[in-house]
């Protein structure tokens, strides 16, 4: 039970990281521009599934820069020292 539950924290903080990162990224893009260097979007956009009385239309993108590293790789740090 205990290797479960650090996986589900280390999933945890990884998520937090990367988004921490982003957002400190997108704050501080005008003052440091590089933490905002990246490529394109990722991921599947506009999945449309028409079931007759039901439609989807789905859209998942992720966006890497070099904030979200940083803070992936701040999180993995933290942990281990856990």
């Amino acid at each position: 039970m205990g290797k479960l539950r650090n996986s589900w924290l280390l999933i945890l903080f990884v998520i937090t990281g990367v988004i921490l990162g982003s957002l400190i990224g997108s704050f501080f893009q005008k003052t440091l521009p590089f933490l905002n260097y990246g490529p394109e979007p990722l991921g599947l956009k506009n999945i449309e599934i028409n079931l007759g009385i039901i439609y989807f239309q789905i859209t998942l993108l992720i966006k890497i820069n070099i904030a979200s590293l940083i803070g992936l790789l701040l999180a993995v740090i933290i942990f281990n020292r856990l």
